[in-house]
This record gives C-alpha cells, sequence and structure tokens, in this order.
C-alpha cells in the first residue's frame, strides 16, 4: 500500500505501509484476508452442500493455527450486517474449535454468505455453527 505524505518543503513523498499481520483470535485460530498467501491460485469446490445459507470452502494449509477468512460483500446488506456476520462466523468457529481435538483443522476454513441469500437475510449462529460442523465432517484432508 502506498501513501502519499507532504513534507514542509511542499515535495510529496510516497510511503510504503507494511501489510497488517494476520489476527490471532483466543490463541485458538488466525483470520486471514485474500491478499494473504494462504490463498492458492486455484480454489476448491465447495464443501457444503448445494442450496444451503452458507458458501464453504476448506483446504490444507501448514500452520501453527487454523486459518479462517470470511467474506461478506455489500450485495449482503448494508456494514453492521456484514460485521454481525463476520462476528457471528468467528464466534461459531470458535466455539466448533474448543470441541475439537487437537486443536482443530489443519487447514484454511472460507466462509461466505451463498448466493441464494437475499439481502439482509443472513444465517443465524446455530445455523451457521450447524453448517461448519457438517462441512469440517465432510472434508477430506488430502
Amino acid at each position: 500500500m502506498v501513501a502519499w505524505c507532504s513534507s514542509a518543503a511542499g515535495r510529496r513523498v510516497a510511503t510504503f505501509w507494511p501489510s497488517k499481520p494476520s489476527v490471532k483470535v483466543a490463541g485458538r485460530y488466525r483470520v486471514v484476508r485474500h491478499q494473504d498467501h494462504a490463498v492458492p491460485k486455484d480454489i476448491p469446490r465447495p464443501v457444503s452442500p448445494k442450496g444451503q445459507s452458507l458458501d464453504i470452502r476448506i483446504w490444507s494449509f501448514q500452520a501453527e493455527l487454523p486459518l479462517l477468512m470470511v467474506t461478506a460483500t455489500r450485495k449482503n446488506g448494508r456494514a453492521v450486517r456484514r460485521n454481525q456476520f463476520r462476528r457471528r462466523v468467528r464466534m461459531a468457529f470458535l466455539k466448533i474449535l474448543q470441541d475439537w481435538p487437537g486443536g482443530g483443522p489443519a487447514g484454511v476454513v472460507w466462509v461466505r454468505p451463498g448466493r441464494m441469500v437475499a439481502k439482509n437475510q443472513l444465517p443465524t449462529f446455530h445455523e451457521i455453527e450447524g453448517q461448519l460442523r457438517l462441512a469440517l465432517s465432510r472434508w477430506k484432508k488430502p
């Protein structure tokens, strides 16, 4: 990322800001973004069944903690609703990891609202938790 700073002399100087590190949540998993190195070029197919309110994709990745990537676009509602969805997914994932033997899956879990979900009709916490559990149980490690 480049930011332009002007000095007292009136010159414009480009400043390079380092990218933000991934966020560690409760010491159980890390949150990653699309630009991170954890995203492969060929995105895997969804693990969740068709017609579900979530699109969940999982792939293997060597990391010290499980990685979670949550995507919610403007198509899914205003900022408050998108943030609420992200918060629900993070808390559901944390609850699942607390029950998971061995610390969690060794990979990246990408969650986003399904294509058939209407705007501002995001799933509840219990629906998210149930669909995440189902997807993690269906995931076959390579």
